[in-house]
């Protein structure tokens, strides 16, 4: 990634206080200083060249001679990051239903009729049993529990957002304005300053330090299908009206308790109704005999949500702000060149 423009600025203002000063080094003859100024001994001119006496002095006659500097410098970096996530959990709940269901049952009637005749027949009474079918409905409530997957997505800006840092290293470079020390023959060559601007240029690639986040920040559950374990459990038995009956007429009665030769039919003919003077005929019904009880549908009632347990967090994608530059910070002692050549005494860190 090139960066020069933007830090052109900062550069700038770092070129009248870039170097760290840099002391000399005992035994050795190349001293600068922040200011780029300082001393090189010939001896390290020679040895760095190659030169003997004759080709130095003929490269200072020439001045064929340049003297630069390198300083490592570093540079502070910092990035927004923003991450997506998705979460699941569980929730549990309970449900509630009713149950319908209908009970048969048979009840035992008898039947008294009396009658009497003005025919001289005399008084006749009749008894007979029977029973009959009925019927009665009722309703019942159960619960049941249940449970059932549910899900949380974040595709946001910032699901959750942080910083991460970073470092850059580089080097800025100088050039020096150097005279030449002659006493009879040169014997060294006095640094009299930095000319013009440094160069600024990385070294590798950035270097990065761990992201640091905030906390999640989640959007609302999206809830799936709830998935009920086992059947209903109801608590207690059927609530049951009172039964409904068949007619009597449509019992099954049993024979009549008569005499002999006596129909009960004969109290109730209409053309015998001029020879009675007194009729009675009553229907006793007797007690109940509760049958078998059929479970009708269930009805579901509402869902009682219960709490949500979250799961675990799968992280989605990071997304990569733009990069915050700091200011390019020298961290290390200039190094003397000449012709691109490092003079061997030359102070290093």
């Amino acid at each position: 990634m090139h960066r020069t423009t933007k830090r052109a600025a900062k550069i700038t203002a770092l070129a009248a206080t870039a170097f760290i000063a840099s002391t000399a080094v005992a035994n050795a003859s190349v001293t600068i200083d922040s200011a780029g100024k300082g001393f090189v001994g010939k001896g390290d001119v020679q040895t760095a060249l190659g030169y003997n006496n004759s080709a130095l002095q003929k490269a200072v006659d020439a001045k064929t001679l340049v003297f630069t500097a390198q300083q490592p410098t570093s540079q502070s970096l910092s990035q927004s990051v923003s991450q997506s996530g998705t979460q699941i959990g569980t929730q549990a709940g309970t449900q509630t239903g009713t149950q319908a269901g209908t009970q048969s049952g048979t009840q035992v009637v008898s039947q008294d009729l009396t009658c009497e005749f003005t025919n001289g027949s005399g008084t006749k009474t009749f008894h007979r049993d029977g029973v009959r079918d009925g019927e009665r409905t009722g309703t019942r409530e159960g619960t049941r529990t249940g449970s059932r997957e549910v899900t949380r997505d974040v595709n946001r800006d910032g699901s959750r957002t942080g910083t991460q840092t970073g470092t850059q290293t580089g080097n800025l470079a100088y050039d020096l304005d150097v005279t030449d020390r002659k006493s009879n023959q040169y014997t060294g060559f006095i640094l009299k300053g930095w000319k013009g601007q440094p160069t600024y240029s990385e070294t590798g690639a950035p270097v990065w330090n761990a992201a640091t986040y905030n906390g999640w920040e989640f959007g609302d559950w999206t809830f799936g299908n709830w998935s009920f374990g086992g059947d209903y459990t109801f608590e207690g038995g059927y609530e049951f009206g009172g039964y409904t009956f068949e007619d009597v007429a449509a019992a099954e009665w049993g024979e009549w308790d008569a005499l002999p030769g006596e129909n009960p039919d004969d109290c109730l003919r209409s053309q015998n109704a001029d020879h009675i003077t007194q009729i009675s005929n009553v229907v006793t019904p007797g007690p109940i005999t509760d049958g078998t009880i059929e479970d009708g549908a269930i009805t579901n009632g509402a869902v009682t949500e219960g709490a949500t347990t979250e799961g675990a967090i799968t992280d989605g994608d990071i997304a990569y702000g733009d990069i915050t530059f700091g200011t390019v910070t020298p961290n290390g002692t200039a190094k003397v060149f000449v012709n691109g050549k490092l003079l061997p005494n030359t102070p290093t860190v």
